[in-house]
């Protein structure tokens, strides 16, 4: 319904941000911790927005980034995930740091976020692990590759690799990364072993 808000930032809460739009005050529940650079007051905002309507309340939630804005619809769609405990896991919890807790099982890192118990951080995981594997996961520069659309040589990689001994999470990390590496069209062999030359390097 409302897809982005740009205008004039006119205050600054403890979790919301209060924008000018046109001579109207929209406020805006946002992470606020999780934000690159903070606003100032008078300075030009836009943010990317997520309307939630209820019978009692309409709320505006908005986020820096259309990731970040992704990131919060997955996680709203989780069983007994309301919009604050995913407001407060973004505020605690960076994007790349979510990325990286589903692909690689880590339910310890959402128990870190008030309000969340083990049981919700494993649903979490659970839940998200397929919507997310398209995000990938991020490399030791930080910077996210993922497999494309797979293919039967993708399928073949990530198959080799488990038979080697790594698992399910490690064998995607491997292979995402091992593409980005290696020229385009490569053998599956060819991946592999660039796979393995990675590994053999941590």
């Amino acid at each position: 319904m409302i897809a982005f808000v740009h205008g004039i930032l006119q205050d600054i809460t403890d979790e919301s941000l209060v924008i000018d739009i046109g001579g109207v005050g929209l406020n805006l529940l946002t992470p606020l911790h999780m934000m690159e650079k903070r606003p100032a007051i008078g300075e030009d905002v836009t943010l990317f927005t997520s309307l939630q309507v209820r019978e009692d309340s309409w709320q505006l939630f908005g986020f820096t980034d259309k990731q970040q804005l992704g990131i919060f619809r997955a996680l709203i769609s989780v069983s007994g995930v309301g919009c604050k405990t995913a407001l407060a896991i973004l505020d605690t919890i960076s994007t790349q740091q979510i990325i990286n807790a589903i692909a690689n099982d880590d339910f310890n890192c959402f128990c870190a976020v008030s309000g969340v118990g083990k049981k919700t951080a494993q649903r979490l995981i659970i839940d998200l692990k397929e919507k997310f594997a398209k995000y990938g996961v991020a490399d030791a520069a930080g910077e996210f590759v993922s497999l494309s659309q797979p293919t039967k040589a993708d399928n073949d990689l990530l198959a080799a690799l488990q038979q080697l001994g790594y698992s399910a999470t490690e064998a995607r990390h491997l292979a995402v990364l091992a593409q980005k590496s290696a020229a385009t069209g490569a053998t599956t062999q060819s991946l592999l072993t660039e796979a393995l030359k990675i590994a053999a390097s941590k």
